[in-house]
């Protein structure tokens, strides 16, 4: 396989660059036949839904590799969203990134060291990425990958909604792992990531409408988000995603997990995982759920790690899972429109009618 290629960047350039060509002329299109992936498991979710909670413990399965962002793919499936690229490139570009994101891990080019992030590799068996980085690379990674057949493991932010293009561009290989939560536990964490996207570290998708920047998901109802405080911008945000998700309208072979069953019950959802994953619950496994405080008492009984803390997260008030809910609806009702607020009580109701009472 020729990665000859420097960067993700320059990969960009070239991919666009085709697909400027594709449109100008029909008869080019962009593929890429080859894969050198064996599986990729995404764990994707709205932000705030628990994915970095679920992610680690997925990572202990054997054969499952450390938790990556996946910006690129994210950004594929955002410009498909807004009707700003041509399947033949995205589709193209998301192999070629997987393929990248395995290369890369497996000899540990680009490896996070720094010890407090989420995706250190310290915080997933760091002896066998220091190694990696001390041993050979290059083309004995293809013979590598080829005996062990280890599992691209991928942490992504609303991508339910490409779970066509995801499918169609990576098949069988692709597990697809959707993680929700309740709305009310979301809004908090969301309304912050507001002030993100206006930042230069937003790294999701923008266009221009009426001389202006706006977020991808945002797309078609413009006026609406301008005229919104940051709070309201959030429930629709929520409900742009969940209109989604309860309608079913995405791939079939998504697998569904309801975040209050899974860290009050998770048995049944590890049992699945260990059966997709093809990988046996090991002590590995079981060590990961006790230290992400799997099974709780309460849904918001999680870690309280500075990150999270500065997405809003607190610990619970009450011992009353309704109780929590009420709170947090209170607090946030001060701070919405009637028309949110009703939006807002909508959605609650249809996500407990679908997954349950918390």
């Amino acid at each position: 396989m020729n990665f000859s290629i420097g960067n993700s960047l320059e990969a960009v350039v070239l991919i666009y660059s085709l697909s400027y060509k594709n449109m100008t002329n029909n008869q080019v299109t962009v593929s890429r036949e080859q894969q050198l992936l064996h599986k990729v498991v995404i764990i994707n979710g709205f932000p705030g839904c628990g994915k970095t909670m679920l992610s680690p413990i997925i990572s202990a399965f054997d054969r499952v590799e450390i938790m990556q962002f996946a910006f690129l793919i994210e950004q594929m499936c955002e410009l498909k969203g807004i009707n700003r690229i041509d399947n033949d490139v995205a589709e193209s570009m998301i192999k070629m990134n997987a393929d990248l994101l395995l290369y890369n891990v497996m000899m540990g080019r680009q490896s996070n060291c720094r010890p407090s992030d989420l995706s250190s590799i310290f915080k997933h068996k760091p002896l066998k990425h220091i190694r990696r980085m001390l041993s050979s690379g290059d083309r004995t990674i293809l013979k590598i990958i080829e005996e062990k057949k280890p599992i691209l493991h991928l942490t992504t932010h609303m991508l339910l909604p490409s779970t066509q293009l995801l499918f169609k561009a990576l098949k069988e290989k692709l597990i697809f792992i959707e993680l929700v939560r309740h709305p009310l536990y979301m809004i908090i964490q969301h309304e912050m990531n507001f002030n993100m996207f206006e930042s230069p570290r937003n790294q999701h998708t923008r266009f221009l409408y009426k001389n202006k920047e706006h977020t991808f998901f945002t797309y078609g109802h413009e006026e609406k988000y301008e005229k919104s405080n940051s709070y309201e911008k959030a429930i629709f945000s929520i409900d742009w995603y969940y209109s989604k998700l309860f309608s079913r309208d995405y791939d079939s072979s998504v697998e569904v997990i309801p975040f209050e069953r899974f860290v009050k019950y998770p048995d049944e959802f590890i049992a699945k995982f260990s059966s997709i994953l093809e990988s046996p619950l090991n002590k590995s496994v079981k060590k990961e759920m006790s230290r992400q405080k799997v099974p709780r008492n309460l849904v918001s009984d999680g870690l309280a790690l500075e990150i999270y803390k500065r997405f809003g997260w607190q610990p619970s008030k009450t011992n009353n899972e309704q109780e929590e809910l009420n709170i947090r609806r209170e607090h946030i009702s001060k701070k919405i429109s009637k028309e949110a607020l009703s939006l807002l009580d909508k959605m609650s109701k249809e996500y407990e009618n679908l997954y349950g009472p918390i």
